[in-house]
Formats: C-alpha cells, sequence, structure tokens
C-alpha cells in the first residue's frame, strides 16, 4: 500500500495545468451545489427550515403536513445527494485512472436506489457509533468510508456486500486513512488565510488522491 504522500504525488500528472484545477474544482462545486439545492429551495420558498419551525417562546413544533412534505423532500435530498455522491466518486476515479475530466459521469447514477439505501444504511450506523462514543463513530465512518466508490465501479454489487467489501479493504488501512483525512482538513483550515484561492488547488487534488486512496486499497488487496 503506496503512503498518502505518494498517493497525492500521483495525482500530478492527471491534474496537469492551472485549467484541469478549475474544471475540476468547479465540476465539482456544481455537483454538490444540486445535491443541496431542493432543500435550500424549500426554504426560500416557505421561509421555514426544512425540518422545524421556531417560534420564539412557543415550543418547537410543526404540522402533520409539514412532517410528510420535510420527510417527502428530505428523502429526495438524500436520493439526490447520493446519486451524485456516487457520481462525484466515479468522476474522481477516471481522473485519477488517466480517462480524463467528464463532467457528466457525476449524473450516472440516478438510474437506481442503492445510493439512498447505501446513505440511509451508513448514516443511521455511524449515528449510532457517536451515539455509544464518539471513538465508535469514527472508527465505523473509517470502516465504511469506500462504500460509494466500491458502487460507483460496480452499480450491480448487493448493498450489503458494498459495506463488507469495504470493511474488508479498510482492514488495517483506518488510521491511514484518518491521518490522510486529518491532513487535508489542516490544509483546508489553512487555506482560509489566503482567502480560499489555496482551495482551487486542495480540493481538486485531494479529492482525486481520496479515490486514489481506494484504488491503491484494491491493489493492496488482491496482492
Amino acid at each position: 500500500m503506496l503512503n498518502n504522500t505518494s498517493i497525492i504525488k500521483n495525482t500530478r500528472p492527471v491534474l496537469d495545468g492551472f485549467t484541469s484545477y478549475l474544471q475540476v474544482l468547479f465540476c465539482l462545486i456544481i455537483a454538490s451545489f444540486l445535491a443541496s439545492a431542493p432543500s435550500s429551495v424549500y426554504e426560500v420558498a416557505t421561509g421555514n427550515p426544512l425540518f422545524f419551525k421556531v417560534d420564539i417562546g412557543e415550543p418547537v413544533a410543526f404540522t402533520s403536513e409539514n412532517v410528510l412534505i420535510s420527510t417527502l423532500i428530505t428523502l429526495f435530498v438524500f436520493y439526490l445527494s447520493s446519486s451524485i455522491q456516487v457520481g462525484i466518486s466515479q468522476f474522481c476515479l477516471d481522473i485519477y485512472n488517466g480517462k480524463g475530466i467528464n463532467f457528466t459521469t457525476t449524473f450516472n447514477s440516478f438510474n437506481t436506489i442503492k445510493p439512498l439505501v447505501v446513505t440511509l444504511i451508513l448514516t443511521v450506523v455511524i449515528m449510532v457509533g457517536f451515539i455509544l462514543l464518539i471513538i465508535p463513530g469514527v472508527v465505523l465512518a473509517l470502516m465504511y468510508s469506500q462504500v460509494y466508490y466500491i458502487l460507483a465501479e460496480n452499480p450491480n454489487i448487493g448493498i450489503l456486500e458494498t459495506f463488507k467489501k469495504s470493511e474488508k479493504l479498510m482492514k488495517g488501512k483506518k488510521l491511514q486513512l484518518f491521518v490522510f483525512s486529518l491532513r487535508f482538513m489542516f490544509y483546508a483550515f489553512l487555506g482560509i488565510f489566503t482567502l480560499f484561492i489555496w482551495w482551487i488547488w486542495l480540493i481538486p487534488r485531494y479529492s482525486v488522491a481520496f479515490a486514489g486512496f481506494y484504488e491503491e486499497l484494491k491493489k493492496d488487496f488482491n496482492n
């Protein structure tokens, strides 16, 4: 298994030049915007938060109609965001493997509800882990961190098999990914002091590098 520095270095040939960084960053921003758009539109249109309506001096409450609408919109947001997340995973995998930048890849997973089901299960599992203690939540998040890449690469794989495969791939590699993630968050924090200009390099580079981490996990597992 390559170390984190080597994985990041592998992104240099496939992200060649300032234009490619801008293209990847633009694609990631648009995809993220589309994933969160429905809930934002609802809140702007109604003037109320998606889940709760809070009146000062009154208990938090909402009508059954709001519960139904909120639930439906929440499921749609989860479906949209999870499908796009799988698409982003494929998008970054393609770049790391030298297949070029193709924005339409981010919309290739809307023909199935598997991303939605995977996201719901993943959310519940991680929430339970954090409720028990913070450390189990972090461990579970790391253990199942590869589910979107697995689903992107194997659309026909079973949902439970997706989690099992991620668990197998991440055996003995959770600490490395944890350090990798901390490294990214530290650099992202430093990027604030550059007025976010450094993020133009940072976000594309690390997004592709995380996909590269998955590719190196596969190589190490198969060997």
